[in-house]
């Protein structure tokens, strides 16, 4: 008999999201700014309440010592990032849902032991949306040396279903005043930023009527967004974030783009991207809209907007 000395009863804890962005449009004035300098002052602004920022935060699995708890759980995020869903297991928000999920050891009376792993996912207001429960027979030495193939393998199976508690299907959307987008994988330092800050993006704009292009091979008047993150330490204490869209046409012409950055305290933005990326978008987006309308006119006027190269 195999006993784990990994499960055991664990704990759980939250850690809360500090995400500020301050944001300009390049080359086209200033664009709104939706939240005012007194929200950055706040020492202990634990929660950003925002609306759009309902994505999944992933609690560490309770049953398992500490650091495979957590180690599941930044699985689990990963994989749902990948589903297109916006998840994180280091940040949440009052909107957020949460995923939990416990895990045990079960013995049998030949063979090796097997995984039980439940999943619970629960809307904002604390309501069980789904559940599911997952059992695989791992390698012996999971239970003695887990390691994260192990963690990565029960997330893969287990995220589709959790996405589609959570992702409503999208009826057609037919408005015919813009044109599609592609939007490229976003550059900049690895981490959860670049995922989480893609998807929030195509959720959005399909949220307004935009069709997205799934192919790299841009149809003729569909548009490419590009994104990239840059981050740079300061004085030690602050890091400056710096994000930067690119809108461009079929041809590489260049349509505008849109630039925004911030001052945040110095290592927090990976445990802070669930609640920055609906702002960071919402503010994009107050730029790009306008770009994507003025293509579009102009197109059907017979002469397509590109900035002057």
């Amino acid at each position: 008999m195999i006993d784990s000395k990994i499960f055991r009863p664990g704990r759980t804890k939250s850690i809360a999201a500090l995400a500020l962005m301050i944001l300009a449009l390049s080359g086209c004035g200033d664009i709104p700014r939706p939240f005012g300098q007194e929200a950055y002052d706040k020492h202990h602004n634990d929660f950003l309440f925002v609306q759009e920022a309902a994505g999944i935060h992933v609690e560490p699995v309770d049953g398992p010592v500490e650091w495979v708890g957590k180690a599941m759980a930044s699985a689990m995020s990963e994989a749902l990032v990948e589903h297109s869903v916006v998840a994180s297991d280091r940040a949440r928000n009052r909107s957020s849902y949460v995923l939990k999920s416990s895990g045990y050891q079960q013995m049998r009376d030949s063979g090796p032991p097997e995984l039980i792993m439940k999943w619970v996912l629960n809307d904002p207001s604390g309501e069980v949306i789904g559940e599911k429960s997952f059992t695989s027979v791992p390698p012996l030495a999971f239970w003695e040396t887990p390691e994260p193939a192990h963690f990565k393998d029960i997330a893969d199976q287990t995220a589709p279903e959790v996405a589609a508690w959570l992702i409503p299907a999208l009826g057609p959307q037919l408005l015919g005043d813009l044109p599609p987008v592609y939007l490229d994988l976003i550059d900049g330092p690895g981490g959860p930023g670049n995922g989480i800050l893609r998807q929030t993006m195509l959720r959005q704009l399909q949220s307004r009527g935009v069709e997205i292009v799934e192919s790299s091979a841009i149809p003729e008047g569909a548009l490419t967004l590009d994104g990239r993150i840059d981050i740079k330490p300061l004085d030690g204490k602050t890091d400056r974030v710096a994000i930067s869209w690119r809108l461009a046409d079929a041809s590489e012409r260049e349509i505008g783009t849109i630039d925004q950055s911030n001052a945040v305290p110095a290592g927090t933005m990976d445990e802070s991207w669930l609640g920055a990326a609906p702002l960071i978008v919402d503010g994009a987006l107050e730029g790009l809209m306008p770009l994507l309308k003025a293509y579009k006119r102009q197109r059907i006027g017979g002469n397509a907007v590109t900035k002057r190269q």
